[in-house]
């Protein structure tokens, strides 16, 4: 059993979220959310408003990082920018990235790994209004519904997410047979 660690701020993908949870779960995995956000709940952003309240399971800084087996970082600008330039944010991400556990990003979600300086080299999808971004920083960006580089698997939008979770899925259970 896998605990996945869903990273959020204000705004975040909504449907990002509520379609991988019931999948995590359906795959004996256990989805934690989890924010530097100081309040109980974080809002979600639903393409043109504001969407529903979600419940904050864990406040950065998270005291129990080897507790996480992989982490997802859902797209929605508003969220991820907020939450790459803080640094218990950037301390967190990087602790996947130096344990190699999966790292998976949709949309705008790849942001904190740009700040990190992760991707140079790697070859990733994202939203297309941040493929100069993504282009800039040294990644390799190619148009595709979900894109595996190692331990990292990125995706387009939440439109994508069927093929995204296919494909995250394949690297949680490649990581269980090792």
């Amino acid at each position: 059993m896998f605990t996945i660690a869903i990273l959020i701020s204000d705004g975040f993908d909504e449907w990002a979220v509520k379609g991988s949870k019931p999948f995590f779960k359906t795959h004996n995995c256990t989805a934690v959310l989890v924010s530097p956000k100081e309040d109980e709940f974080v809002r979600s952003w639903n393409y043109k408003d504001w969407g529903a309240s979600y419940a904050i399971d864990q406040h950065l800084p998270v005291q129990a990082l080897a507790s996480f087996d992989a982490l997802l970082m859902p797209g929605g600008a508003l969220s991820v920018d907020n939450l790459r330039t803080n640094q218990h944010v950037l301390h967190f991400v990087q602790h996947f990235i130096s344990t190699g556990k999966p790292i998976g990003t949709l949309c705008h979600g790849i942001w904190p790994l740009l700040e990190l300086g992760y991707i140079s080299g790697k070859t990733l999808t994202s939203v297309s209004t941040i493929k100069t971004d993504v282009l800039n920083a040294g990644g390799i960006w190619i148009d595709k519904p979900a894109v595996q580089d190692g331990m990292l698997v990125s995706s387009r939008t939440s439109e994508d997410l069927d093929d995204f979770l296919s494909q995250f899925n394949e690297v949680l259970e490649a990581t269980l047979q090792e």
